[in-house]
């Protein structure tokens, strides 16, 4: 990692590479595992050297894919997974791991309980998680894609309340692709199509309700008139339909 107050290239840190050092900062007093154990079914004895054999921002993803993917369940608890979470979520946030996928990795958080932990340590994560949000609201096009990003960033438990203000704004290209590609490719028959969603949760609702239940539509109506580029309006009358006010059963039910 980057000292804070530069980045790779020595230039200015931008707030995505300096939320991702605070993480590293906050989380640096988390001592290393001296072992970690595992299902002897799911672990092979020692496979965890590699990942503790040099400081943690330096594993490579490919070898902390299967901790990934393990995490909580059948290798290792909450302690372990404190001492790898700024190299877990810096690895997620770019779906570096290839698998597991992002709404795998951070849903580990809400498994871990990490609202309930110290404030210092929930205030990072949060800040984290929403320049991330912010960081793939501003480029387009983006890895992992939106709808990739805003399902991990419900399974961590977090309000999205604010991720969808932000979007709604439609201000800018990056902003109204987005929604495009989410209502062409996440959306269909009035329900959110990654199969990562919960339709139980609080976030479900919100991100359906933002979706079908007239805001979306009315940013939509105000970004007509906010823009000339014939691509962007094309896109825009594209959505437009998918976004009306939803008859249909949005309670989750299958």
């Amino acid at each position: 990692m980057p000292g804070l107050g530069c980045s790779a290239d020595n230039g200015p840190m931008t707030g995505w590479e300096a939320a991702k050092q605070r993480l590293y900062d906050v989380f640096r007093h988390v001592p290393k595992p001296e072992r970690m154990n595992g299902c002897p079914h799911c672990v092979e004895p020692d496979e965890e050297l590699c990942l503790l054999a040099g400081p943690v921002g330096l594993v490579r993803p490919e070898a902390l894919a299967r901790y990934a993917a393990k995490a909580l369940t059948t290798w290792g608890g909450v302690g372990e997974f404190r001492y790898f979470l700024p190299r877990l979520l810096e690895c997620g946030a770019t779906d570096a791991f290839g698998y597991p996928d992002p709404e795998i990795v951070f849903g580990k958080l809400a498994a871990a309980g990490w609202q309930t932990w110290p404030i210092e340590e929930r205030d990072v994560i949060e800040g984290f998680l929403n320049e991330w949000w912010h960081e793939t609201l501003r480029h387009y096009p983006v890895r992992p894609p939106i709808d990739t990003v805003i399902c991990a960033l419900s399974a961590t438990g977090m309000d999205l309340a604010p991720c969808l203000s932000v979007w709604s704004r439609l201000d800018t290209d990056a902003l109204i692709n987005h929604l495009y590609d989410f209502v062409m490719t996440g959306l269909s028959g009035g329900r959110l199509t990654n199969a990562f969603w919960n339709r139980r949760s609080p976030a479900y609702h919100q991100v359906l309700t933002w979706l079908t239940g007239g805001t979306a539509a009315v940013a939509v109506e105000a970004a007509f008139a906010g823009h000339s580029q014939e691509p962007m309006l094309e896109r825009l009358a594209s959505v437009q339909p998918a976004l009306v006010p939803s008859q249909g059963n949005v309670d989750g039910a299958p």
